[in-house]
C-alpha cells in the first residue's frame, strides 16, 4: 500500500480521539488551572465538559463566602524553588585534541547565546507551571525561517532573507498530543498541536488570499471553553484553531508535516524537515505515570484540600458575621423609649429597678473544632506541595541551626528529585536538537552566524559559527544542580556555620566565590565594595581575554591582581585562547611582577616617554627591555590608532598604554 499523508478530515478525527484519550487531563488542567488564578469555587459539570463557577446554596452565602488562597502562592513558591538557578548546558566533547576542545566551547557559548536571546528562562516557567496544572507539558522545537533581525542578500535573486531561527513553544496538555497508548514518548510515531490564533494571524503566517473562519469556538469541545478563557461579558476572543501534525520516518514511511486550518491543508511538507530522527518535541512531567507518556500532577489532590479550607474559613465568616455581634438585652417595660441608648462614652441610661438592668448578651464562641481543621488543612498543603516554612525562608522555631535547616529543606526538595531529573533530561534533548538545526541551516545555506554573549566577567563577547563548528550529533548535559530546588535560606545557613566553625577553610577562598556560595543578588557588587582590587583583576580578565591590553596602575595591589590572573591562566578558556591573546595576558602579569619587585619609577618614566614619543617609541622600548618580541609588542601598540593610560578607556586606546605599564616593569 503507498504511503500519503493524512488528509484534514483524518487530523482532526486523530485530534479527537486523542481528546477521548486525555480526558482525565484535561480537565485536571483547567481546573487546577482556575485554582491558580485564585477562581476556587468551580466545579465540574460533566455533561457539558466544561469548568462551571459554583452557586450560591442561599442568598445569605453570598455575604459569607470567601477565598483565602493557599493554593497558589505554594505552587508560585514550588515554582521559584524548580528555577532558583539558570540553566546550564554542558556540550560533551568528540575527542580530546585542542579542535575539538574548542568546538565545544563554541557550542557552550552558542547555546548559552540562544539562551538569553531567545529567553529560554521564560519557555522554561511556562512549561513549569503547565506541567504543573496537568502533569505534563511539552516543548515544541521548530526552525522559523522569519526569525531574527539579521538578513542575508540571495546572490542570484538579491532578495534580503531573514536568518531564520530556533523557535520553542511550550504545550500544555490541552494543546497538544502524542499517539495515545504510546508507552514510552520516544516510540510516538506522531503528534500534534493545536493552537488557536487570530484569523488575521493565521492568514498572514500561511500567506493565505483567503481570510479564515473564527472556528475556535465551533470546533473545540466545551472543555476548551472555561472560565479560563472568558472575558468580561463572557464574550472570548474570536480565533482560528491551527493543527500541525508531524510525522517522524519509520522503515516504511518517509516522515511528513500537514497544517490544517479550517479543514484545509494550508501547508504541507512531504519528507521530515529536521536533522534528527526522532519527534521534534520534548515532554516534561511533574510525577511520572508507569507505562503510559501523561503525568500526574501534586496540584489534583491539592484542589479538595483547598476547597476544604476555603469552607471552612467561610463558616467561621458566616459565624462572624450572624453571631460574633453582641446585643443589647433589655427588660421589656424597663426602659421607655428603646430609642434613646447610645453606644456613646460615658453616656447615662434610666431604666426600671423593679423590672431589670439592661445588659450585654456575650456573644458565642466559634467551636474549637472549626478553627483546628483551617489550621489542619494548611498544613496538609504545605505536606502535599512540599513547602513548609524553612521552604518558604522562615526559620521555624528554634532549630535556626545551619544543620537543622539544611535537614528541613532537603526533606521538601527530595520529593521533587524526579521532576528535576525530568527537566534536567528534556532541557538536554532540546539543546541537541537546537545545535543540530542549526548545523543543518548553516550547512545549506553556506553562512555563518555572529551573536554576542556577556562572559562572567561582565564583559560582551563576540563569537561566529557555522557548520563546521558543530558536531554532527553533539551530546548535551544539563547538570541536576541547574534544576534541582534548593533553599537559598538553608544553603546560606550551612555556609555561615562552617565559616564560623573551621575559619581557616575559608581563608583562601575570594569574596566573588564566596558571594556566589551564599547566592547573594549583586555578587559583583558585593565584591566591588569588600575588594576593590581584586573587582579590578576580574574586570582586567575579561578585557584580556578579548585580546584588549589592559595598564597595570602603581596604585593596584599587584599581589592581589597577580594571584586573579594567575588563577584565569590555570582555567580551560586560557588553554584554548589564542597565542597572540595568551601573550598579552602573560605580559599584563609580567608588568604587575615587576611593579611588585620595585619598579614603579621606571615604568612611570616610560609611560610618560611613550606618551610623548607615540607608538614607535614604545614598540622600541618594549623590545629594548627584554623577554618581549617585536612582534608582540607591534601586537600590544602598532595595531591601535591611538593610545591612553584612562583605564576606563580600553577600546580606543589601551595598546600603548598597556605598553608603557609593562615597559617600566621591565626596565
Amino acid at each position: 500500500m503507498t504511503w500519503s499523508p493524512p488528509d484534514p478530515a483524518k487530523v482532526l478525527n486523530l485530534w479527537r480521539d486523542a481528546d477521548s484519550y486525555l480526558v482525565k487531563e484535561r480537565r485536571d488542567y483547567w481546573l487546577n488551572g482556575s485554582y491558580y488564578l485564585g477562581q476556587q469555587w468551580i466545579w465540574w459539570d460533566s455533561t457539558r465538559t466544561l469548568v462551571q463557577e459554583l452557586d450560591y446554596r442561599t442568598e445569605a452565602e453570598k455575604d459569607s463566602r470567601i477565598t483565602v488562597d493557599k493554593y497558589g502562592p505554594r505552587l508560585s513558591s514550588l515554582l521559584a524553588r524548580m528555577m532558583r538557578s539558570e540553566l546550564v548546558f554542558e556540550v560533551q566533547p568528540q575527542g580530546t585534541d585542542d579542535a575539538s576542545m574548542r568546538k565545544q566551547r563554541l557550542q557552550e557559548q552558542l547555546l548559552i547565546a540562544e539562551q538569553h536571546e531567545r529567553d529560554w528562562e521564560l519557555t522554561r516557567e511556562t512549561a513549569l507551571l503547565q506541567a504543573f496544572f496537568g502533569g505534563a507539558a511539552a516543548i515544541c522545537v521548530d526552525w522559523d525561517p522569519e526569525m531574527g533581525d539579521d538578513f542575508y542578500v540571495d546572490m542570484q535573486t538579491g532578495v534580503a532573507i531573514p536568518d531564520g531561527g530556533v523557535r520553542l513553544t511550550p504545550l500544555g496538555i490541552n494543546e497538544f498530543t502524542l499517539e495515545p497508548g504510546t508507552q514510552d514518548p520516544a516510540d510516538a510515531r506522531w503528534w500534534i498541536r493545536a493552537t488557536s490564533l487570530p484569523p488575521a494571524q493565521v492568514k498572514e503566517r500561511y500567506n493565505l488570499d483567503w481570510m479564515p473562519s473564527p472556528d475556535a469556538e465551533a470546533v473545540l469541545t466545551s472543555r476548551a471553553r472555561s472560565i479560563l478563557m472568558r472575558r468580561p461579558g463572557n464574550q472570548s476572543p474570536q480565533t482560528t484553531m491551527v493543527y500541525v501534525y508531524y510525522e517522524r520516518p519509520t522503515p516504511t514511511t518517509p516522515g511528513c508535516i500537514v497544517h490544517v486550518v479550517n479543514n484545509k491543508i494550508v501547508l504541507q511538507e512531504d519528507g521530515w524537515p529536521f536533522p534528527f530522527p526522532h519527534l521534534n518535541v520534548a515532554l516534561f512531567r511533574q510525577k511520572k505515570i508507569p507505562n503510559t507518556w501523561v503525568g500526574h500532577t501534586l496540584c489534583t489532590p491539592a484542589r479538595d484540600v483547598q476547597y476544604a479550607y476555603n469552607r471552612a474559613r467561610s463558616t467561621i465568616m458566616e459565624h462572624m458575621r450572624k453571631a460574633a455581634n453582641a446585643r443589647l438585652m433589655i427588660p421589656a417595660g424597663s426602659i421607655d423609649d428603646a430609642d434613646i441608648i447610645t453606644v456613646d462614652p460615658g453616656d447615662t441610661l434610666e431604666y426600671n429597678a423593679e423590672l431589670g438592668e439592661p445588659h450585654w448578651q456575650t456573644a458565642p464562641d466559634v467551636p474549637r473544632w472549626i478553627s483546628n481543621e483551617a489550621a489542619a488543612l494548611e498544613m496538609e498543603l504545605d505536606d502535599i506541595f512540599h513547602t513548609h516554612s524553612v521552604s518558604r525562608g522562615q526559620a521555624p522555631g528554634d532549630r535556626n541551626s545551619g544543620l537543622a535547616l539544611s535537614l528541613l529543606a532537603e526533606k521538601d526538595d527530595t520529593p521533587l528529585g524526579p521532576m528535576a531529573r525530568d527537566q534536567a533530561k528534556g532541557w538536554a534533548v532540546i539543546a541537541q536538537m537546537t545545535l543540530m538545526l542549526y548545523r543543518m541551516n548553516a550547512e545549506a545555506s553556506g553562512m555563518r552566524r555572529k551573536a554576542t554573549i556577556i562572559n562572567e566577567h561582565g564583559q560582551p563577547l563576540d563569537i561566529s559559527w557555522g557548520a563546521q563548528d558543530i558536531d554532527e550529533k553533539p551530546k548535551v548535559v544539563v547538570p541536576l544542580d541547574a534544576t534541582s530546588p534548593r533553599s537559598k535560606l538553608a544553603t546560606q545557613s550551612v555556609i555561615t556555620a562552617l565559616a564560623d566553625r573551621f575559619p581557616q577553610a575559608f581563608q583562601n577562598i575570594d569574596p566573588l566565590a564566596l558571594a556566589k556560595m551564599l547566592d547573594l543578588p549583586d555578587p559583583k557588587g558585593y565584591l566591588a565594595q569588600v575588594d576593590p582590587d581584586a573587582s579590578k583583576a576580574q574586570w582586567e580578565n575579561g578585557l584580556l581575554m578579548q585580546g584588549v591590553p589592559v595598564v597595570p596602575e602603581d596604585f593596584d595591589l599587584h599581589d592581589v591582581h597577580i594571584n586573579i590572573h594567575n588563577r584565569e591562566r590555570k582555567s580551560p578558556a586560557y588553554e584554548l585562547a589564542d597565542p597572540a591573546v595568551k601573550e598579552i595576558i602573560d605580559l599584563h602579569v609580567m608588568a604587575h611582577q615587576r611593579m611588585l619587585m620595585g619598579d614603579t619609577q621606571a615604568a612611570l618614566d616610560a609611560q610618560q616617554a611613550m606618551m610623548q614619543a607615540g607608538p614607535p617609541n614604545a614598540i622600541a622600548a618594549m623590545t629594548a627591555s627584554g623577554g618581549i618580541s617585536g612582534q608582540a609588542a607591534e601586537a600590544l601598540v602598532g595595531s591601535q590608532p591611538g593610545f591612553s593610560s584612562n583605564i576606563t578607556q580600553p577600546v580606543e586606546a589601551p595598546a600603548a598604554a598597556e605598553t608603557q605599564a609593562t615597559t617600566g616593569g621591565m626596565a
